[in-house]
């Protein structure tokens, strides 16, 4: 079938289509593929398909991974098609993606991940996926999984949720990480308890500054100083001098001195 162009919309023949081993849908549903194809069959196809030129004839599929497979199911021999250009390629692909259902985790993460190699900004894809900066963050982090959770992950991701994987990536001890995800695959772990567990696998130093963090994020919030109870300026203190004394050890073991240099004559 030749390219039949229908305003912005051609019709373009699905052997015509080459579908990238790296597009960002690759995994789907079968129930919801069979209820898609039947809903083409009925309405038809509501939304083109996005391609890109290849030359000779050939294209490249963008973005409509679930309508292209529903369309081949019937037997049909177009499809549909809107034509972009390379630039454009990756975004169109991402953007179309996340509006969706179906798309796993790690397919997403990988999509993002591909338009930060080519120079986009964790604030820039943000704004692009219409999210915050720390969702963004957090589904990059899923690319340091090791590639066997990666793999068992295609079989349980109806158990793991999105957030309960975000927290098993953020576990830099292997075996610490390992254990985590064991729990998490076994369908009775909620995200609240991943995150304690987790904290928990910390050794003491920096699950102790992390606690620090949280407590001056707190305090950032008070405009005046409070009226505090004896008892509780006493703990301030206390707390103060473990500090002081955390910082002067540390200092003493880095540089052999307490405090900074000396300035030299």
């Amino acid at each position: 079938m030749s390219l039949a162009a229908i305003g912005d919309v051609a019709c373009i023949a699905v052997a015509a289509i080459t579908v990238p081993d790296s597009h960002a849908r690759r995994r789907i549903d079968d129930e919801d593929l069979d209820s898609l194809a039947r809903s083409i069959e009925e309405v038809g196809l509501l939304q083109p398909i996005v391609v890109r030129p290849l030359g000779n004839g050939r294209y490249e599929l963008l973005a409509g991974a679930r309508r292209l497979r529903a369309v081949q199911a019937l037997g049909r021999a177009g499809v549909p098609a809107v034509a972009v250009s390379h630039e454009s390629a990756a975004v169109l692909s991402l953007v179309e993606n996340t509006q969706r259902q179906g798309l796993d985790a790690l397919e997403l993460a990988e999509a993002l991940q591909r338009l930060v190699e080519q120079g986009w900004g964790r604030e820039a894809l943000a704004r692009l996926v219409g999210r915050s900066t720390s969702w963004v963050g957090d589904l990059l982090s899923l690319n340091r999984l090791p590639d066997w959770i990666k793999a068992e992950y295609a079989q349980v991701r109806r158990v793991v949720s999105r957030s309960l994987l975000v927290e098993v990536a953020r576990v830099r001890d292997a075996e610490a990480q390992a254990a985590l995800w064991r729990e998490a695959r076994g369908g009775a772990l909620t995200v609240r308890q991943a995150r304690r567990m987790r904290r928990e696998a910390l050794p003491a130093l920096p699950r102790a500054l992390s606690a620090v963090r949280r407590c001056a994020r707190q305090l950032d919030r008070i405009d005046a100083a409070p009226d505090l109870a004896e008892a509780d300026r006493s703990a301030l203190l206390a707390l103060r001098d473990r500090i002081d004394a955390l910082l002067a050890a540390g200092n003493a073991g880095s540089s052999g001195q307490i405090g900074p240099p000396a300035a030299e004559a």
